[in-house]
Order: structure tokens, then C-alpha cells, then sequence
């Protein structure tokens, strides 16, 4: 299992009754999460089904932008906590399936604020906010041991994402130890790697880009590859948040698969790769994936553009039913081929105690407590699976 914890800029300050609240920067944001299957530790708040309804200044927490008015969403799909900025309420009867995290937010559509896939997203709605926020502001990542911090944007799209996924730090933070080994271990001459000539990173279905970020942010060389025109736009952007806007990256707005094939024809090869499939998604030139079907022949494609002198390969899941064992068993030829280690798990999040106290001080709303939880232990949210291999 691998687990973020809370961090100054990002924390999950609780998560139930098929709902999240989380804190990006400066705003507590609520949001739908299909993981979230245990009661709320906010019990006593009334919920009448309507869009809204009349509470005191002090329920609002003063951050109405009409006094005494709190939006609400049906009451099947939500429950306030206080205070809260912004909430997520969905305009169909969806409700994501599967894993939560980024699953549910990517399942048909590639990144942006478009939905490029031609179909229903069960998961589209609008954010009601009690109060100003910007169209993007910055989020930052402190990474620790020396590797340097991690500035991204976070947006509400009309998707319930952010395009900020905290559970995938373990894999920033892996993949950035890696690729600094590598050009640390060039100095004394027994790797190729150097600062001109840095590791070469693909980083397919890579959406808002934050792997690449913390890849060129190591000193390697990135390829990013999406096929919405408004990931890669995002992507372009957090690259230029983060100071690394003339670093050594591709931007490529295509197809996974046509591209793969494309760079195997002109016999490139790549020192990581990063795969983060959807379930099911579709093309800039309407090409259709489904995990199902696609998964298997796309992965032997992946292991061909892998260099001899490989570094590492990211597999993140969030499609249903799929454990991480199943993708762990996918990397085993790696082992057998090239030596190395794969380990696989549960991608989580982890409770910001600490910040769930300090957004309770007030206990006009009501009881404050998990059932058969009397010490109120940081619950962890489920996000998603990895598998992972690295060749030493």
C-alpha cells in the first residue's frame, strides 16, 4: 500500500457517505468519490433534497456569497460539511464505478475542460461555490530528500476532477529518485546518463501532466502524450508554473497507440515509461480504447520501446474490477528479461486529522464522530492501483 500523507497545500480532511473534502491551497472543496462507502464523520446535518436552503450566518461560516444561503444537492448523493467552498453536484444519475481517485473523473474523457469521447459522462455537473475562486490557482508538492518542490494548477472542471491527484506522489517521488540516481551514478563514469545526454521519460495518456513535471523537474528528458487538446494545453502550463518550460520535453497530441507504434517503426526508445490507461477513452482522430480489449497488445507494444538501459515502468490503475496483482503479473517478463524489482498496491490517501479538528472547533453542526470509531483514527481513502518496475 502506498500512502500520501497531508501536506501544507493538499490535505483530505474527510471522506464519506460517497463524498470527499479536501483543502487545495485555500479553498475546502467537496467532491463525489465512489470509495468513500462508510459514514461521514459529520453525522447531524440535515439534508432536505432541495437545491438550497435557509441556515444562520454562522452554519455558513461566512462564506456565502448570499447571506444565509447554503447550496445543497439531492439528497441521496450529498451530505455538508461545514464550510466548504465549493461542491460538486452531478447533473445525471452517475455516480463513477470502481475504483475512486482519478477513475471515476477520467473514465470517458481525456483531460481539459472537453469531453472529447463522444459519449455520456456519467460523472458531468456543475460546481456550486460559496465563494469566489480563481479559474486555476497553484498547488504545491513538497517532495523531501532533497528533490525539489512541485507547483501544479488546480481547476473545477465540469467533470468533478481537478486535475491535481494526490495518491499518484509516491510515484512523483519514486520516479525523481530514479532519475537523479542515474545522473548522480554518471559521474563516476558506469552509466550513460549525464546532464546532456538525461534519460529519456514517455509519459502516455499523461493529461495534466504533473509526472512529467516531476521528471523534468529530476533533469530527464519527457515526452508527454494525450489526446485532448486541452491536457496537453494544461500540461504546457504546469510545466510553466513549475520553472521547467524550456526543459528538454515533447509535447505530442495523439493517440497512445498510434503513437507508440509510430516511435517503434522509427525505432526510438525510452529509459521510463509512465501508462496511465483509462478504462475506456477515445482519440483525437476518434480512435476508441477499452482497457478490456486493448490492454494486453498494448503492453507488449510498451516493453518493445523500452531502452536496454531502462530505468523504470509505472503501471497506475483505475479501472474497474483490476487489482494490482493482475498488473504486477503483466511486469513479470521485465524480471525475467531484465532483472529488476516489481512492486504493486493501493494507491490511498490518508486523513488530515489535524485539519478535520480545526474545521469541527464549531460543533454547532451536530454530532462529530465515526461510528464504532471513538478515537477518530485518520481514515484512508482508496484511489487507485500501481505496479512498478525498476531495474535496480
Amino acid at each position: 500500500m502506498f500512502i500520501f500523507k497531508p501536506q501544507k497545500e493538499y490535505a483530505l480532511i474527510d471522506a464519506g457517505n460517497g463524498f470527499k473534502l479536501e483543502r487545495y491551497g485555500e479553498y475546502l472543496i467537496a467532491r463525489p468519490d465512489p470509495q468513500a462507502l462508510w459514514p461521514k464523520a459529520v453525522v447531524g446535518m440535515s439534508i432536505d433534497g432541495s437545491l438550497g436552503s435557509e441556515m444562520s450566518a454562522g452554519q455558513a461560516g461566512g462564506n456565502s456569497m448570499v447571506s444565509g444561503f447554503v447550496p445543497k444537492a439531492p439528497a441521496d448523493n450529498l451530505n455538508l460539511w461545514p464550510n466548504i467552498d465549493a461542491v460538486f453536484a452531478k447533473s445525471g444519475n452517475g455516480g463513477g464505478s470502481g475504483r475512486g481517485g482519478r477513475m471515476g473523473d477520467r473514465k470517458n474523457n481525456r483531460g481539459g475542460n472537453d469531453n472529447e469521447s463522444g459519449e455520456e459522462d456519467e460523472d458531468t455537473g456543475n460546481w456550486i461555490k460559496t465563494r469566489s475562486i480563481p479559474e486555476k490557482w497553484p498547488v504545491k508538492f513538497e517532495m523531501g530528500d532533497d528533490l525539489p518542490s512541485l507547483n501544479i494548477y488546480a481547476r473545477l472542471t465540469p467533470f468533478k476532477h481537478t486535475g491535481i491527484f494526490p495518491e499518484q506522489f509516491t510515484n512523483w517521488k519514486w520516479s525523481m529518485e530514479l532519475i537523479k540516481k542515474s545522473l548522480d551514478d554518471s559521474d563516476g563514469g558506469s552509466k550513460k546518463f549525464s546532464k546532456e545526454n538525461p534519460p529519456k521519460i514517455l509519459n502516455l495518456f499523461g493529461y495534466s501532466g504533473a509526472a512529467t513535471v516531476a521528471c523534468l523537474l529530476a533533469g530527464s528528458h519527457v515526452t508527454h502524450v494525450d489526446s485532448s487538446k486541452g491536457a496537453v494545453t494544461w500540461a504546457n502550463e504546469n510545466a510553466e508554473l513549475a520553472g521547467v518550460k524550456e526543459a528538454p520535453v515533447r509535447w505530442i497530441l495523439e493517440d497512445a497507440v498510434s503513437f507508440i507504434k509510430k516511435e517503434i517503426r522509427r525505432g526510438n526508445k525510452y529509459d521510463g515509461i509512465i501508462l496511465d490507461p483509462p478504462a475506456f477513452g477515445r482519440g483525437a482522430k476518434g480512435e476508441v480504447w477499452k482497457i478490456e480489449k486493448d490492454f494486453l497488445p498494448f503492453l507488449e507494444l510498451i516493453f518493445e520501446l523500452l531502452s536496454d538501459d531502462a530505468l523504470f515502468l509505472i503501471l497506475n490503475g483505475y479501472a474497474a474490477g483490476y487489482s494490482s496483482i493482475a498488473y504486477a503479473q503483466n511486469l513479470q517478463n521485465l524480471i525475467a528479461s531484465r532483472g529488476g524489482v516489481v512492486e504493486h498496491g493501493e494507491l490511498c490517501i490518508e486523513q488530515d486529522l489535524n485539519g478535520f479538528g480545526k474545521l469541527m472547533e464549531n460543533k454547532s453542526y451536530g454530532e462529530v464522530g465515526r461510528k464504532g470509531d471513538s478515537n477518530m483514527s485518520p481514515i484512508l481513502l482508496p484511489c487507485g492501483i500501481v505496479a512498478r518496475w525498476k531495474s535496480v
